[in-house]
């Protein structure tokens, strides 16, 4: 039996030799205990991979499992997991009676040592100098805070490229490492030094941004870190005790920074910035040299094809405008630009607020048609729900009706608008109405079928399952949501609903399973998909058990048809095993 004593020695050469290499370049991420004695972990490949490792015990490997392609047995995501679990759960050494531990040895050690030990270290290794002075720099003035951040993080930075270029994985380990000094910031946020922690963020923001335009951040680990550091910008400038000549100093930097088109670029850094911006200029009586930066924007936007910019700096405006009561530039700002949605809201807010509901349905009117003209349906969407507030607001029964009804059954199904319409009605009303809509909808599927006979791939049976299970659901008609399930061909849609019948009709479906796992065997084409299949099979034999000795004469038919895909052969084994449990 596998296990993390031997694997070393059971795996093949070139698995072990690769997994070990994924292992040592941490590659391995996310590792976490997510079952009794089951583990799971993501390692980044030429993808994300999802492995998991079931145990006996600590040691004992029961089972295992990778969602990548690999088709030959134990792949290198997984050997490399168990790299990580055998450092993680075998790692059990203990003090040795009177050994010390790493803190007794510090006390022992005396400041002349302490000393000569720096100074060695410091002259072999710069980085490590860096970090002890950034360390102790309230100790010393004379020591520039900034440039030494600055260098430390290029440092990080060079160590993570090749080739003028940051591939994902080396992203990953270079968001590791700022990550390590932001935690430094956050500690200097808690002493209350405002300064230091700004002087670490400033040089952070100015270095990293710069990455997003050479970098693989499809991890999301470089972005993250540049929301971590402008964090750490509104923690500083936000502090309680921060000093005036700090928010000053803050707010210079983030107007220069802000120029940089960069940061609207790559994300919403830029936004993200603004709003730190405005709560400062308002602190600060700067409100004009504020409105100067968003008119200057807006002027340079309106050359642009694109208009959603624009759109969002005059929101961002009139939101300023209103927080230091310039009542009459907002009145003329917003007239002037009804047509952007948001504008348009505020004023639908606003007259809602003031229960002014004629003048709240005719601005939504007026949205709804420049919408359609614009073509938005999702914007028309939008304004309709609007209505449908309103209506609960009038007690509109009708309207509440008509609206609740579209949204629940618009595009897909929707719940909470479902139950939303069905309460307006009473219990023996509700039954009439829906009753009425399920017929309609059977023959709208049907008419809609005959007219397209033979130009289409479907059979109406999807449709009405897609239509009406939910609503089968809803009402609990058990009976009819079996017979829509009996026409379905595809394992995965028949599971959408096993537990809703499970316990009326077990052996009923049963009958629809078996056929469906024989069609799933026979398209199945990888590892992934082959363990998907007897994860299902297992799955159903534990909730209807009596369906136990044919799920697996299914699975040994499988691999009698199939004897040269040795991992399906693999893993229906495992299926095949239950027989003696």
């Amino acid at each position: 039996m596998l296990t993390l004593k031997n694997f070393e020695i059971q795996l093949n050469e070139t698995i072990l030799k690769r997994g070990k290499q994924y292992y040592e370049d941490g590659a391995v991420t996310d590792l976490e205990e997510t079952g009794k004695n089951i583990w799971q972990a993501k390692v980044m490949g030429s993808a994300t991979y999802t492995v998991e490792i079931k145990f006996i015990n600590k040691n004992k490997i029961e089972d295992h499992s990778c969602d990548c392609p690999y088709d030959g047995g134990t792949c290198k995501h997984i050997a490399a997991v168990l790299f990580r679990l055998k450092e993680a759960l075998t790692n059990t050494k203990t003090k040795q009676p009177g050994k010390p531990d790493f803190k007794t040895l510090l006390q022992k050690i005396s400041l002349e040592e302490y000393q000569e030990f720096m100074l060695a270290h410091a002259a072999k290794d710069k980085n490590f100098r860096s970090v002890f002075e950034l360390w102790f720099a309230h100790k010393d003035s004379r020591i520039d805070t900034g440039k030494k951040h600055t260098d430390l993080i290029k440092s990080i930075i060079r160590k993570n490229t090749t080739q003028g270029y940051i591939d994902y994985r080396a992203a990953y380990s270079l968001a590791n490492e700022i990550n390590k000094l932001l935690d430094r910031g956050d500690d200097l946020i808690l002493k209350h030094n405002f300064r230091d922690a700004f002087i670490l963020a400033r040089a952070a923001l100015k270095e990293v941004i710069e990455l997003v335009a050479y970098s693989d951040d499809s991890t999301g680990s470089i972005g993250d870190i540049i929301s971590r550091v402008i964090q750490l910008i509104e923690n500083a400038a936000e502090a309680k005790g921060a000093a005036i000549a700090l928010k000053e100093q803050i707010f210079v930097f983030i107007h220069t920074e802000l120029g940089n088109q960069i940061y609207f670029d790559y994300g919403d850094f830029g936004y993200e910035m603004i709003n730190i911006y405005q709560r400062l200029a308002i602190q600060l009586n700067k409100e004009e040299t504020f409105l100067n930066y968003l008119d200057a924007r807006l002027t340079k936007l309106s050359a642009e094809e694109h208009a959603y910019k624009k759109n969002a700096f005059l929101v961002l405006k009139i939101g300023f405008l209103k927080a230091i009561g310039k009542a009459n530039e907002i009145a003329t700002l917003v007239q002037q630009n009804l047509d952007i949605v948001e504008i348009r809201q505020g004023e639908v807010d606003s007259a809602i607020d003031k229960k002014d509901f004629p003048l709240a349905k005719k601005l939504i009117a007026e949205g709804i048609k420049i919408a359609k003209q614009k073509g938005h349906p999702g914007v028309v969407s939008e304004w309709e729900k609007e209505l449908l507030r309103i209506a609960v607001l009038e007690e509109d029964k009708e309207t509440i009706r008509h609206y609740t009804k579209y949204f629940a059954f618009d595009r897909w199904f929707n719940r909470d608008y479902y139950i939303q319409w069905r309460k307006t009605f009473t219990t023996p009303e509700w039954k009439e109405v829906i009753e009425k809509y399920i017929e309609e909808k059977i023959n709208q599927i049907d008419k809609q079928y005959q007219k397209n006979k033979g130009k289409v791939w479907y059979s109406p049976d999807l449709l009405l399952l897609d239509s009406l299970a939910p609503i089968y659901v809803e009402e609990k008609y058990w009976d009819r949501l079996l017979a829509l399930i009996s026409k379905e061909a595809d394992l995965d849609r028949i599971l959408q609903y096993h537990n809703y019948l499970v316990k009326e009709y077990p052996l009923e479906l049963l009958a629809i399973y078996l056929p469906a796992f024989e069609r799933k065997g026979d398209t199945a084409g990888n590892r992934g998909e082959y363990t998907n299949l007897a994860g299902k099979m297992k799955t159903i034999i534990k909730s209807i058990p009596e369906g136990k000795e044919k799920i697996i004469a299914i699975a040994r038919n499988l691999n009698q048809k199939y004897p040269r895909r040795p991992a399906m052969v693999e893993e229906l084994n495992k299926v095949i095993a239950m027989d003696k449990g």
